[in-house]
């Protein structure tokens, strides 16, 4: 099922080549950094330099104010050609204190999202992935060896046992069951009162994203379903997970809650979720912001 532009899930867009026929070779990486048309985007901790309600793309000659061991990876070429990267500011102290703060603030991605457009969001999002992903594979998890990076800083390589390692991604089925002309939404102890979602869950060791959606809702809130209908999918930087999207018919509406994760649950109407998404309806219930995939399934069944 194909998306209108403003259908496209946040984070899902793609305005950059990542060119990794290109990127393997180490001296055209080098050549692009000393380009002074390719453009870098600093983040502190995963959290981009917002100027004037914008992200800060700077000139390439900006990585001279940081410094010479922070991490930089490359996110791909846009239609022009123009090269882009991503220069990880963590090892500051303070995001205050960090290069080139004085122009603006690091700026908390979630709080960011609902202002800039879908291309920015798309790269920003990969950058924060794939500098998350280098902090925190430094060694090798097959001898334990300090790795180094490759392709631009598209893997990581150990020069000990030669074993390759590739950014991770943790798959991520999330499902809007429905009974007629209801759908159910729930919140998870980690959301504030009346914030309240579909519902998801990590795929698991040689399941399928289907199986996934039908296994969670059992386990969470003891709904079965009949069938899981896929949506669409959503790359989601925080850190590392792939938001697929589902709709699943349920049996009945009869609920049993794991209160360990949902504490509250409701069948909602068509028409009082068609009111939630329309900013009025029940003052008690929140729905998700518009950049998550959760809130384009609501969107997309409540219509």
């Amino acid at each position: 099922m194909s998306e209108s532009p403003d259908e496209l899930c946040l984070f899902a867009a793609e305005p950059l080549d990542r060119a990794s026929d290109l990127r393997t070779d180490p001296r055209w990486i080098a050549a692009r950094l000393a380009d002074d048309e390719s453009l870098v985007i600093p983040l502190y901790k995963g959290d981009p330099l917002i100027v004037g309600g914008k992200a800060a793309f700077l000139s390439a000659a900006a990585r001279g104010e940081f410094p010479q061991s922070a991490p930089v990876v490359f996110l791909g070429l846009n239609k022009g050609g123009r090269a882009h990267f991503a220069i990880d500011a963590s090892g500051a102290a303070s995001p205050e204190t960090a290069p080139f703060a004085e122009l603006g603030a690091y700026t908390n991605l979630r709080d960011a999202a609902g202002s800039l457009s879908a291309e920015d969001l798309a790269v920003i999002g990969q950058a924060r992935w794939l500098l998350d992903w280098h902090r925190r594979h430094r060694h090798c998890a097959n001898c334990g060896a300090p790795t180094e990076t490759g392709d631009g800083g598209g893997k990581r390589v150990c020069p000990v046992c030669a074993a390759e390692h590739f950014p991770r991604t943790d798959p991520v089925a999330i499902v809007l069951a429905v009974h007629g002309d209801y759908c159910l939404l729930g919140r998870s102890p980690r959301f504030p009162p009346g914030f309240v979602s579909a519902l998801a869950g990590f795929v698991e060791a040689a399941e399928t994203p289907e199986a996934c959606a039908v296994r969670e809702l059992r386990e969470e809130a003891g709904v079965v379903l009949t069938g899981a209908r896929y949506q669409f999918s959503q790359p989601w930087p925080f850190p590392s997970s792939l938001m697929m999207g589902f709709i699943a018919d349920a049996e009945s509406r009869t609920l049993k809650l794991d209160e360990k994760e949902i504490v509250e649950a409701h069948w909602l109407s068509r028409d009082e979720t068609r009111a939630l998404v329309a900013g009025a309806g029940r003052s008690d219930l929140k729905l998700p912001p518009r950049f998550t995939i959760a809130r384009r399934l609501i969107e997309r069944w409540s219509r």
